[in-house]
């Protein structure tokens, strides 16, 4: 495989990489993921999905454009209430779901309103 040459591409990888690195914060600062089993692989499987999503994005994998788009609309419903939660229990996590939000969106933006010039 071949790393895309696509600035749109490259771009929107990183900002995939970063939101995963953030997820990782995340997860080691949130004290209710190590007391249940189900919370530690739902956070481990959200971060490989995320690192796999930056990987075939920054090689340029079109499809994954899609996925990206999918997995979006659907944590638009729990995201509301998982921001609302985390800002009064827990404000620095809840700044951090925040800011993987808003890169993950404007990754996807990049992939699909962006075009290569």
């Amino acid at each position: 495989m071949k790393i895309s040459s696509n600035p749109n591409y490259i771009k929107s990888s990183i900002l995939i990489f970063i939101s995963a690195l953030l997820g990782v914060i995340n997860f080691l600062g949130s004290p209710e993921i190590f007391s249940s089993k189900s919370g530690f692989k739902s956070g481990i499987i959200a971060i490989v999905v995320l690192l796999i999503l930056a990987l075939l994005i920054l090689f340029e994998i079109t499809w994954t454009k899609y996925i990206l788009l999918v997995l979006l609309i659907l944590g638009i419903n729990t995201l509301p209430p998982a921001i609302k939660y985390e800002l009064t229990h827990h404000p620095l996590i809840g700044i951090i779901i925040i800011l993987q939000s808003i890169l993950q969106v404007y990754a996807t933006y990049l992939l699909f309103f962006n075009k290569h010039k």
